[in-house]
């Protein structure tokens, strides 16, 4: 599998982080990257501190222990795509009406829709390493696709529309905003597709899919043990 850019900026230390043992690591970035052999006491440290968190193994050893642990454990699929730092900008349909299309300025960052922003220490560190757009609609705003983090001019996109506004094309236009940003500035961009419709949207920019990888998810009874 082709090491994400959120496990990368944990073992550098710049999100999330990361926990060695003798031959293997489990990140924690977000997801909780399993990585090199299980060992007794990386599986201790998993169970001890990770349950009921996304696993993702990054290595057949890991994903053997995992099914073998967990064979009640769901699996939901992502599509890792190929970064890009050139796009494809489909023609968009206008806006509904009383929606504005923006770049993230302060005042949205501030508020950090869906999130969004929340990674970066100031707004300036956001401004000069990430990007974003958003769909402002009565003063709030109902659509964001932003940088989730940023590594040596790299950064993982992050798009939410609120509920009761999908289906408008608002993710859509705030992606445009976004990567004609980053095309700009020559920042290559990353996507990890949480379903169809996340990878439908990537392609429609140009995206292709690098990988399918499976998502394990274990939320035990109480009183259940692994």
């Amino acid at each position: 599998m082709m090491r994400p850019l959120l496990l990368r900026a944990a073992e550098r230390g710049a999100f999330g982080k990361c926990h060695r043992f003798g031959r293997g690591s489990i990140a924690d970035a977000l997801f909780i990257y399993l990585d090199g052999a299980p060992e007794p006491e990386s599986v201790e440290a998993l169970e001890a501190g990770f349950l009921a968190r996304p696993w993702v193994c990054l290595t057949g050893a890991w994903e053997s222990c995992i099914q073998q642990r967990y064979p009640c454990a769901q699996v939901f699929p992502r599509t890792l795509m190929k970064p890009l730092s050139r796009f494809r900008f489909p023609v968009e349909k206008p806006l509904p009406e009383g929606c504005r299309l923006a770049m993230m300025d302060e005042i949205a960052f501030n508020a950090h829709p869906f999130g969004h922003g929340a990674n970066y220490p100031s707004y300036e560190a956001f401004r000069a390493e990430g990007s974003g757009a958003v769909i402002w609609r009565d003063e709030g705003i109902v659509a964001s696709a932003s940088s989730f983090l940023s590594l040596d001019g790299e950064v993982e996109l992050d798009v939410s529309t609120k509920e009761g506004c999908r289906g408008q094309g608002l993710a859509s236009a705030c992606v445009a905003g976004m990567l004609r940003d980053c095309m700009e500035r020559g920042i290559l961009v990353h996507w990890d597709a949480q379903n169809d419709a996340s990878r439908h949207l990537a392609e429609k920019f140009g995206f292709e899919a690098e990988q399918v990888y499976p998502v394990y998810w274990y939320r035990a009874e109480k009183g259940e043990r692994g």
